[in-house]
């Protein structure tokens, strides 16, 4: 085995020496270890230089060794291009493999190979011969066996399937839209039974009124606030009463309406004292009297008590007829 592999260096030498006479003109190639001697699964490098014209292009190597493949019984792990030079005629670009051996015994390495332009000439460089030699091993030197297997520490939830937490997400989801379901429906519920309850127009105008008297607004000297507050209650409550839409209307207007509905027509008068002292304190300016204010003020509510709606009767049953008649 060892004689083959000198033969074989032989002849890579004598090829190696032939290939150098046939190289291109401007064009070098070299090849060397860091180290000739290698203990088994030690790595080295081995740095390859070209060095060419600048007149040559495409200068590259043939073939290009490359990382995870095996090159003649290495292993090449890393490879590395850096120009390290370039100008003054020529240019010098330097290759390092990171190599490894694992086979005890001389190990050559073919002769690199550079070429320019279509690759008619190639130069190759000399060739690498390593030594690996085997890693000593002391027979004395106890082999402990291997140890055993070593339960892993374990908590209750490694024993959870690994869709546990996107169940567990599902019905947070869905728990949380539910929720949110039930609330928009109880809010909408409770919304539906705040409109189908209104406040009846002749409790709100008197919950108004007293509210009015208790703001003392002419007592204080405004009586344009006062006037304006009290005509308003009172053209609300007819709007929501009668159904006369006096928010849009003139006081002529309104006292026109009131004394077209039966209802109000024994009222009209009352309500057009009220309506025509509120217009000279909102458009003449006139500061009425305090007997003015509190007179206004009773017979609108005056107005209001005459026209609120008569109680519904009380229904009763059969038996309380009968009781009667008895």
């Amino acid at each position: 085995m060892i004689f083959k592999k000198h033969i074989l260096s032989l002849l890579a030498a004598t090829a190696t020496s032939w290939m150098a006479a046939a190289a291109p003109v401007g064009l070098s190639i070299t090849a060397e270890a860091d180290t000739t001697v290698v203990e088994m699964a030690d790595q080295l490098n081995v740095r390859v230089r070209v060095i060419s014209a600048e007149n040559l292009d495409n200068v590259r190597l043939a073939p290009m060794p490359q990382a995870g493949t095996e090159y003649n019984g290495v292993d090449i792990l890393a490879v590395n291009a850096d120009t390290v030079e370039s100008g003054s005629g020529k240019q010098v670009v330097d290759y390092t493999f990171l190599i490894q051996a694992f086979d005890p015994g001389m190990v050559t390495l073919p002769p690199f190979g550079a070429v320019a332009g279509n690759a008619s000439d190639t130069a190759f460089s000399d060739i690498v011969t390593l030594k690996v030699v085997p890693v000593d091993v002391d027979s004395l030197e106890n082999i402990n066996p291997l140890a055993p297997v070593a339960d892993a520490r374990t908590r209750w939830y490694d024993y959870l399937p690994s869709w546990t937490p996107w169940v567990l997400l599902a019905i947070a989801l869905i728990a949380l839209a539910t929720a949110i379901v039930w609330y928009l429906r109880r809010r909408k519920v409770v919304i539906t039974e705040m409109r189908s309850k209104p406040v009846p127009p002749y409790e709100l105008a008197m919950a108004r009124l007293n509210a009015l008297a208790d703001r003392k607004l002419a007592e204080s000297g405004n009586e344009k606030a006062y006037y304006t507050e009290l005509v308003d209650i009172l053209r609300q409550y007819l709007e929501g009463r009668f159904g006369i839409n006096a928010m849009e209307m003139t006081s002529p207007q309104i006292i026109r309406a009131l004394r077209g509905n039966d209802e109000t027509r024994m009222s009209a008068d009352e309500m057009k004292t009220v309506l025509e002292m509120a217009d000279f304190v909102k458009f003449a300016k006139v500061r009425p009297l305090p007997d003015d204010n509190a007179r206004s003020f009773r017979r609108a509510k005056e107005f209001v008590e005459a026209t609120k709606p008569a109680p519904e009767p009380e229904e009763t049953d059969g038996s309380s007829d009968d009781k009667n008649k008895k």
